[in-house]
């Protein structure tokens, strides 16, 4: 479990750095990682595609930092739940097109559910609210409140 618990902090402290190739160096090269996509769930499959995902936004958020609030470590799996937060200022490539920058900061909760294998990550399923990220950036107006 300690390795586990290991692993968990050098992805923290890879995306802190915003060393997408640290980052990339604890998957294993059969990673599977899913995050929220336009159409629902968007599928990476292997060390490149999450390289570039994870570049994608430290170019788009250039500070982007997240602090782990809670942290569960399993026998074959760990789950971060955690703030992310940072400033638009960089272009942001995504899978609903290339967004300019809005110079707006968010701040949002996200969860990492990953799975490990042979001391690396084989799965990385991430959760986390895009309305509530596209409205802080200005590029969704804010949801009606719902009534009762």
């Amino acid at each position: 479990m300690a390795d586990l618990k290991e692993l968990s902090q050098r992805t923290v402290k890879a995306y802190n750095a915003h060393d997408a190739s640290a980052l990339a160096a604890v998957d294993h090269p059969d990673v599977v990682a899913t995050t929220p996509g336009p159409a629902g769930r968007t599928e990476r499959r292997g060390r490149k595609a999450s390289q570039e995902y994870n570049q994608s936004w430290f170019t788009a958020f250039p500070d982007a930092r997240i602090t782990i609030i809670n942290e569960v470590i399993g026998d074959d799996s760990f789950v971060q739940e955690g703030i992310f937060e940072g400033t638009n200022t960089g272009e942001w490539k995504s899978e609903a097109g290339d967004m300019p920058a809005t110079g707006k900061t968010v701040k949002g909760e996200f969860c990492l559910v990953a799975k490990v294998r042979d001391g690396l990550i084989v799965s990385g399923n991430l959760y986390f609210d895009q309305v509530h990220l596209l409205t802080q950036l200005g590029l969704m107006p804010v949801p009606a409140e719902a009534r009762a």
